[in-house]
């Protein structure tokens, strides 16, 4: 959000001043409610509230893993490929999906299909594509039309996840225009790990203390944290699957107020960054 100034009894600057406080409360209510990371991963599922502009979907690495014979290569067992897996959201706020799944030594694109089975007899007409995704790609910003819809993979077998659309009725800030949140989640090592290189050498620096630091040096707010440990690999070194790096992770949810492309072009580098590879 812009800083202000207010000078003397200018009546102009005075009504900025009480519109960027008012909106910073609206802000601050809204982020009041989004649901704590603690029980995003817990239940799998992120209902936001009816004022929210923009959700990113992380695609989560190591999601072209398959989910019936390999979950042990999976960063963990819930939301293991979409963050979250089950969204609901309000009509009028948009979707963006980015990909975290790194290509190590092959790529894995992501060609993703949304289907509103509220309409099952016409699967095609009520079909959405939001493109083939490549490791740090997003999508173009999408809406969706009141309804429920499954998200699958066409190149991967995937634990499927869903977008619920509710009816806006509220008069609420997305379909007005006048507010630009945006919201998302993000996976990281809890710690700092052992090897923080890819196979041509490269280091990742990320780990919850560099992310902490990394959103907040770049106007990201992190909203909640949550820590949990997965390691279900009997024959793996330490207990988990290389590629991850560790088994203990942590569960960012996260909000901006800058603009998209600004706020996407960040959430890239950040990708990048992990040391999930």
């Amino acid at each position: 959000m812009s800083l202000f100034l207010s000078f003397g009894s200018n009546t102009n600057n005075n009504l900025i001043s009480s519109y960027a406080q008012e909106n910073a409360s609206n802000v601050s209510t809204i982020n009041s409610n989004i649901p704590s990371a603690e029980s995003v991963h817990t239940n799998e599922i992120l209902k936001l509230p009816p004022n929210v502009d923009t959700f990113v979907m992380l695609i989560v690495n190591e999601a072209h893993e398959s989910w019936k014979e390999e979950q042990h290569k999976l960063i963990t067992d819930k939301n293991a490929y979409f963050i979250p897996t089950n969204l609901v959201i309000y009509e009028g706020t948009k979707l963006v999906f980015l990909d975290a799944d790194a290509p190590w030594d092959t790529p894995h694109p992501h060609d993703l299909e949304l289907v509103n089975i509220d309409n099952d007899k016409n699967r095609a007409a009520s079909s959405f594509s939001p493109g083939t995704l490549d490791y740090a790609n997003t999508s173009e910003p999408f809406t969706l039309p009141v309804g429920n819809y499954s998200i699958t993979d066409m190149n991967y077998e995937i634990k499927g996840g869903t977008v619920t659309v509710l009816e806006n009725n509220k008069g609420n800030g997305n379909i007005r225009g006048n507010n630009n949140l945006i919201v998302g989640g993000f996976y990281t090592p809890t710690n700092q790990v052992k090897d923080t290189k890819d196979n041509d050498g490269n280091s990742h620096p990320g780990s919850l203390a560099y992310y902490r630091q990394a959103f907040s040096e770049n106007g990201i707010k992190i909203l909640s944290e949550y820590n949990f440990t997965y390691s279900k690999c009997d024959y793996c070194p330490d207990g988990y699957w290389p590629d991850n790096k560790s088994g203990n992770h942590t569960l960012i949810i996260f909000s901006s107020e800058q603009p998209l492309e600004r706020t996407l072009e960040i959430l890239k580098t950040f990708v990048k960054d992990n040391v999930y590879i």
